[in-house]
């Protein structure tokens, strides 16, 4: 996954002349391109969009893999996106594919003939990252709006092959998640059946509420005072409700207006929703599971209103892009990670002074200690949130609660984060205490050899704080790591006794010394060792 400081590393970085760029999103039910022009502090300046519809979610999503005319398809579509490109001279691009192709079995087969066909490198991303460049796009769009300034808010948008929520306070993230509520992927479920379109519709609907059923033990949809709604479904019922509305941001569809349009589209098939508003095929097999799930969604809320902007994913890797450049993407990043990292805290009963304390050490050590472990930014932010979530399984068992939150968080989403990023958090966090890292541990086994050094170098600076610590009292203030020959000595500051910090330290510096080579030393600051 490419995050902020990526991209601002990447070649062709633009200086403050514009520059040509691309985003290219491939979906479920569409392949969609858009070419604009970026300079600094300026918003992207659209020079071209173009879009084919090529139903990848319908192979992927029946069979688990894409059929040759299905992959043919796709190549010829891409060819002709990569003459556009060329044409406008871009050289700096972000291509991305979602859940289609990310559940396909032969997705690495046809990347592979994406890249030597249409010389296209396509990131096949997330759930959560999809989550992560909606919310940039929906922000910049709605950024003077209460929604995202003062009240809590429910972000959703339907696409083919899942829902992606999250839920917003005061703009920030703080719960999001990705669940199987796709157009396209709810059509095919039922594809051999054959019932009535009446029978069909409810059995959507039933499906549709036991998903959010589930949904709602993880995020408080009651709470949301706003819905926010995206994809092409929700802005087609905008259209059709309120009209186009060239110029604003977003368009505010009334709540009641918008359950009638709802239950009246519903109650028609697919030759019906043809022939009323004279839509292709490929657009109406999507229209009636996507408005059941918005329909519903917006019922678990207090919304009023729906809010359709004019945001997308395209328009957030723009925005993601520009913001690199400004050098502003990781800071903005981190905050919304950790937003969203304290409320999968709060949700667990986790000790938030003492965790907060143990996540502040460790990033003080890891900075102490910059020269010697060679790890970058998101490194940093992964053990800062590894740190802050280290207690978690306490909410299951006090025994062996490292390796409850090992599993707790192995199996979490937090906003913006990858499930190789979750593997590495949930590793170091299992690793805060008792046994280090070992051949016989089947979760730190499955992670490639690089993930499991980065484990090793994160985990022995969390068990190094967490016993600084160790009596949950927050007594220090601040810690440096002093060279003396060959080893390190922790020299701290702090308020009262600190034996129990001294002896913890000492103690729990056995991976520190394994992965550093350092024995490690403690002395308060004026001298005391």
């Amino acid at each position: 996954m490419q995050t902020p400081q990526d991209l601002a590393r990447a070649p062709g970085r633009i200086a403050d002349a514009p520059r040509p760029v691309a985003v290219l999103d491939m979906g479920a039910t569409a392949i969609r391109l858009v070419v604009a022009e970026l300079a600094v502090g300026q918003p992207p300046r659209l020079l071209e969009e173009a879009s084919r519809a090529v139903m990848l979610g319908k192979d992927a999503f029946t069979h688990g893999r894409l059929g040759s005319p299905t992959i043919e398809a796709t190549l010829r579509a891409l060819e002709g996106f990569r003459r556009i490109m060329d044409s406008y001279g871009v050289v700096r691009y972000r291509a991305v594919a979602t859940s289609a192709v990310r559940e396909a079995i032969n997705r690495d087969t046809f990347l592979d003939r994406v890249r030597l066909r249409a010389g296209i490198d396509v990131e096949v991303i997330d759930g959560s990252e999809e989550n992560r460049l909606t919310y940039v796009a929906v922000r910049e769009a709605l950024r003077e709006h209460e929604a995202m300034t003062t009240s809590d808010s429910l972000l959703a948008e339907v696409g083919g092959g899942s829902a992606d929520l999250s839920f917003l306070r005061k703009g920030e993230p703080v719960y999001s998640g990705t669940y199987v509520l796709g157009a396209i992927r709810m059509r095919q479920n039922l594809a051999s059946w054959h019932g009535s379109h009446e029978q069909r519709v409810r059995l959507f609907r039933r499906h549709v509420q036991n998903v959010i059923g589930d949904i709602r033990r993880e995020m408080p949809l009651r709470e949301a005072r706003h819905f926010v709604a995206l994809g092409g479904d929700v802005r087609f019922a905008a259209d059709q409700v309120v009209g186009e509305e060239p110029g604003r941001p977003a368009r505010t569809v009334e709540r009641e207006r918008f359950l009638a349009f709802c239950e009246e589209a519903v109650a028609l098939d697919d030759d019906q929703l043809a022939e009323r508003y004279r839509l292709p095929l490929a657009e109406v097999e999507t229209l009636v599971p996507a408005l059941i799930v918005y329909r519903e969604l917006l019922l678990e809320t207090q919304a009023e209103a729906v809010l359709v902007p004019e945001a997308s994913l395209r328009a957030g890797l723009l925005l993601d892009m520009a913001q690199a450049d400004l050098g502003r993407g990781m800071e903005d990043f981190s905050r919304q990670v950790l937003a969203s990292a304290s409320a999968l805290g709060e949700r667990y009963r986790f000790d938030a002074p003492h965790s907060s304390q143990v996540a502040r050490l460790a990033i003080r050590l890891f900075d102490e200690l910059k020269g010697e472990h060679g790890l970058g930014s998101r490194d940093r932010l992964l053990l800062e949130v590894a740190a802050l979530l280290h207690d978690v399984g306490i909410f299951v068992s006090l025994r062996g609660h490292h390796k409850h939150a090992q599993y707790l968080l192995s199996v979490s989403e937090i906003f913006g984060l990858s499930r190789d990023d979750m593997a590495v958090i949930s590793n170091v966090a299992r690793y805060h205490r008792r046994a280090a890292p070992n051949k016989s541990h089947l979760p730190y086994m499955a992670l490639d050899s690089e993930a499991r050094v980065r484990v090793n170098k994160l985990a022995a600076i969390l068990r190094v704080a967490n016993a600084l610590d160790a009596d949950h009292l927050q007594k220090l203030r601040d810690v440096r790591v002093v060279r003396e020959d060959d080893n390190w000595v922790l020299e701290v500051e702090g308020a009262g006794d600190l034996t129990i910090e001294r002896l913890a330290a000492l103690a729990r510096s056995d991976l520190l010394t394994e992965v550093f080579g350092r024995k490690l030393g403690f002395r308060e600051a004026g001298g005391r060792t």
